[in-house]
């Protein structure tokens, strides 16, 4: 039970921090859609940080089960979660990278800014869940369950919106250069979903095996 206690407690570390990098994209998107060179800068290293951080964690992680040994008979289950939880983190940071590339003029119309913001806020939510379902393993291990099933309600919106959002960019996008990093931009957003979704799945493996 301590050694279970121990990994599950680096194992939400990890997803805080993923959760903590994920916030920041909706920070860097209102300092792009502004202007703020330095702003988006500054989200760029913060999410970096968060992604070493995470790397670090999961090392933590390897070596907590490394000592365990077998007492843990669902140590793949857990290791497996914390690579899918250090993937989502890498994606973010591609996801912060391609926005950086993104000029201020591309988001001229009103309601293309409010859809990339719609898509965000649902990726952050959706990351946001993961770290309280992760949380829940050593609560309510039938509540991380249902908090996967909202995941993948939210995995769906966001696949509902990313095809809404290429449409527009056929529509509004002027210039290929553009075209390419916002097609770029709005895929990575659709990976870093995907990520979230593995994470989740994986996440209620380990529930089961609580």
């Amino acid at each position: 039970m301590q050694a279970r206690r121990r990994t599950l407690l680096v194992l939400e570390d990890e997803t805080r921090r993923v959760t903590d990098a994920a916030r920041v994209l909706g920070e860097e998107f209102v300092a792009l859609s502004k202007g703020d060179k330095m702003g988006v800068q500054n989200a760029l290293e913060r999410i970096r940080k968060a992604e070493e951080d995470v790397v670090t964690l999961r090392r933590a992680l390897i070596r907590e089960l490394a000592q365990v040994g077998t007492l843990l008979v669902n140590r793949e289950d857990l290791l497996r979660t914390a690579f899918n939880v250090e993937d989502i983190a890498g994606h973010v940071n591609g996801t912060a990278f391609r926005m950086s590339q993104l000029r201020k003029s591309m988001f001229g119309s009103k309601q293309y800014r409010a859809t990339v913001t719609d898509v965000l806020n649902l990726l952050i939510e959706s990351i946001t869940k993961l770290n309280e379902c992760v949380r829940a393993l050593s609560i309510n291990p039938e509540q991380s369950i249902e908090i996967a099933t909202q995941i993948q309600r939210l995995e769906s919106e966001i696949d509902f919106k990313y095809r809404e959002m290429i449409v527009a960019i056929v529509k509004i996008t002027h210039g290929y250069r553009d075209l390419i990093l916002m097609k770029d931009f709005v895929q990575a957003v659709e990976d870093a979903s995907d990520a979230t979704l593995m994470a989740a799945d994986a996440t209620t493996v380990v529930a089961l095996g609580v």
